[in-house]
């Protein structure tokens, strides 16, 4: 046996020892703090879940101004959780619900439910036409449909 191979040999038949893990219970009190995040999700202790309620991308080459159609219309649903829910905000949600599935499964929406959504935030005829957001979704809807 040549000299080196002892030490090969020797090295073989040493198993690889993991550090020891101490295990410990209750909190360090430490804390994370994330600035910005896209994306992902993130748990921390010993008891943590991460849970991602990530938006649903919509297909690649998707063009830019239904792109356009779909933030406005994720901002618009978010603004609307301040508004007392009624019919008509349960309406328009349910609009936009469709038109952002719609975008988010196949790249586009339909005329027709673009231009319905669009001729109802015009009305402004409830607070939800009220809303900054609303007058995003009705440039944005002019947009799409061209």
């Amino acid at each position: 046996m040549r000299h080196g191979d002892e030490r090969e040999q020797g090295a073989r038949q040493e198993p690889e020892s993991e550090p020891a893990q101490e295990h410990t219970t209750g909190g360090g009190g430490g804390a994370v703090h994330i600035g910005n995040m896209s994306g992902g999700a993130i748990a921390t202790g010993a008891h943590g879940r991460a849970t991602s309620y990530g938006s649903p991308v919509p297909p690649a080459g998707t063009d830019e101004a239904t792109l356009a159609l779909l933030e406005a219309v994720r901002a618009l649903r978010a603004d609307m959780r301040v508004l007392a829910a009624t019919a008509e905000t349960a309406a328009v949600d349910g609009e936009l619900v469709e038109i952002e599935g719609e975008i988010t499964r196949t790249g586009s929406a339909g005329p027709g439910r673009v231009a319905r959504l669009r001729d109802r935030l015009e009305a402004g005829a409830s607070a939800v036409g009220m809303l900054a957001s609303a007058a995003a979704v009705v440039q944005a809807a002019a947009q799409v449909l061209g």
